[in-house]
């Protein structure tokens, strides 16, 4: 099992908590990160394509603000509320936004950039010029990013509420919420729709699939189950995205569980003790995770069964983990973007993006790897050709 170190107040001023608890002094725990390894032997050099600063950036608060990308352009935002469209190849700026509130969230498709605020609101740009389409409240902050079909948006607030709403006018269609336990992660996972569902993890250790068109249950399912004596060693919060893959769709939990669901009756194909609050990826047959102690694991979709775990960046609050070509990349606290070897979880190279941490999950999209640092700055990056 992850060392969880579940008495640690240093752990829960990095997640933030959406209840209040007190913690003695004696109950505190050190977490000194790791120092970083030389490179045993060094695959993959990555090189800067162009960066840019994007306005002021989370800094130490939870927030990790992804950024997106739909065709040729990405889409990204400050912390307090500028939102930039850039020419993904360059970096050139193509409009700004400034919208003067906190954003929790950013996606793109369909022809819109859409963003989670966290006074509770959904916003619609249009993703040519940057003009409001829409905006609706919903019932309470967002920190994580609504997604579309089109058709329709899905978002879930901190509160655990799941909201759909229609897509080409902002309208309030349906909700449907789990019970919130006394003590949880803060933040929300986002939500994910597939075909005619739409799918999401709840604080409780719960994954539930929903119509899209009408917000009726298709099916619950248990991730996690809260175990111990305190509300804290209780907390099994689902905060990762879900991840399908094939027929299978994926959830992990703080202090609980991975595992594999059949993606249309729910039932768990099998489960695996392991902590997560990141969202995965996957790749060559596995999905790659890491915990709040910074271990990388590879799982193998199929059986559950470990492939690897790569433990040498203990502490170093590491990103959530993307796919690129045959490595999982990851940032880390320092600045730092590493790349593993996806067959056996092996350094294959580093890169020193910024100077502050790293906490959005990088975005690939072929050849490019975009970062986008603590501080507001977002860095593209590409391998290094050889010779």
């Amino acid at each position: 099992m992850e060392r969880l170190l579940k008495g640690s107040l240093i752990l829960l001023l990095m997640l933030g908590l959406s209840a209040c608890s007190l913690f003695s002094s004696d109950e505190e725990e050190v977490r000194t990160a790791k120092p970083l390894q030389a490179i045993a032997e060094e695959k993959v050099k990555l090189v800067e394509v162009w960066s840019r600063g994007v306005g002021k950036g989370v800094g130490k608060r939870f927030e990790s603000l992804k950024p997106a990308l739909d065709g040729d352009k990405v889409f990204v935002s400050g912390a307090e509320g500028t939102v930039f469209a850039l020419v993904r190849d360059t970096g050139k700026e193509v409009w700004k936004k400034k919208l003067h509130t906190r954003i929790g969230g950013v996606s793109a498709a369909a022809g819109m950039v859409l963003l989670g605020t966290l006074n509770g609101e959904v916003i619609a740009l249009n993703q040519e010029n940057g003009d409001e389409l829409w905006r609706e409240r919903v019932s309470s902050e967002i920190l994580s990013a609504p997604v579309t079909d089109g058709f329709y948006v899905a978002v879930q607030s901190i509160d655990d509420r799941l909201t759909v709403l229609d897509a080409e006018s902002g309208q309030y269609l349906w909700r449907q919420e789990a019970l919130q336990p006394a003590l949880t992660l803060r933040g929300s996972a986002a939500p994910l729709i597939f075909s005619e569902a739409v799918f999401a993890g709840f604080a409780s250790g719960e994954a539930k699939a929903f119509r899209l068109k009408n917000g009726a249950p298709l099916w619950s399912s248990r991730v996690a189950a809260p175990k111990g004596s305190t509300e804290l060693e209780r907390m099994v919060d689902i905060k990762g995205t879900p991840l399908i893959v094939g027929d299978t769709i994926f959830f992990v939990s703080f202090q609980g569980n991975v595992a594999g669901l059949d993606l249309y009756s729910g039932r768990v194909r099998w489960s695996k003790e392991l902590s997560s609050y990141e969202s995965m990826t996957e790749g060559f047959g596995s999905i790659y995770l890491t915990s709040e102690a910074s271990y990388v694991s590879s799982i193998d979709q199929r059986t559950g069964a470990s492939n690897w775990r790569q433990e040498d960046f203990e502490f170093r609050q590491l990103s959530a983990p993307a796919a690129f070509s045959s490595y999982v990349v990851v940032g880390d606290g320092e600045g730092y973007v590493h790349l593993l070897s996806q067959v056996d979880g092996s350094q294959a190279g580093r890169f020193k993006a910024d100077s502050s941490a790293i906490k959005a999950q990088p975005l690939v999209d072929g050849e490019l790897i975009l970062v986008l640092s603590a501080d507001g700055e977002l860095v593209a990056l590409k391998e290094k050709a050889s010779g």
